[in-house]
Formats: C-alpha cells, sequence, structure tokens
C-alpha cells in the first residue's frame, strides 16, 4: 500500500465549493439537482466530486432518492460524456427523432 502525501485544502478545483473538503476527503461541487418543475418518483441530484491525494481524478457523482430508498453512483469523467450521448440519442428516439 502507497501513502500519498495529501495536498492542502487551501488547494482546491475551481468547482469545489471549499467547504468541509476534509471531512469528507474529498472535494464536491455545490450538488445540481435534475428538477423538471414537475412531480417526479424520484429525485436526482448531480455534483463533481474528487478524492484529496494528489493522483485523483474528478467524477461525477450522482444521487438518487426514491421514496426511503437512496442511491450513489460516481461515474469517471469519460463514462459521464458517454452518458451524455446516449441520454440525448435516447431522448432523441423518445421525441421521434434520429435513431
Amino acid at each position: 500500500m502507497h501513502n500519498l502525501p495529501t495536498p492542502p485544502v487551501s488547494e482546491h478545483p475551481a468547482w469545489c465549493d471549499k467547504q468541509d473538503c476534509e471531512r469528507r476527503a474529498e472535494h464536491r461541487s455545490p450538488a445540481m439537482n435534475v428538477d423538471t418543475n414537475r412531480p417526479e418518483a424520484a429525485i436526482v441530484d448531480v455534483a463533481l466530486t474528487q478524492a484529496l491525494h494528489p493522483l485523483a481524478e474528478p467524477a461525477v457523482s450522482m444521487t438518487v432518492i426514491e421514496g426511503q430508498a437512496a442511491q450513489h453512483i460516481a461515474l469517471s469523467i469519460g463514462q459521464a460524456r458517454v452518458l451524455r450521448y446516449r441520454l440525448a440519442n435516447l431522448i432523441d428516439a423518445a421525441k421521434g427523432g434520429q435513431r
């Protein structure tokens, strides 16, 4: 096991909310609610996260709450990028657009 030095928390990424990073052991952007302005079965929030160690890469954190159950998933930036395109294709298909 390698012990990597932790940079000072003062070295926050530009997107970090700069609050509670040490306690959470990660940088985190403010959460963005996926709000459609109408009632939905699930509440979805997304944010950027990054562990404090110097080699850590940012990730997209998604939290889904449905009733009393909550699920959390972390996607690499690459996975999130591909997901963005897949979702766009599915939405276009649902609207009768490109296939």
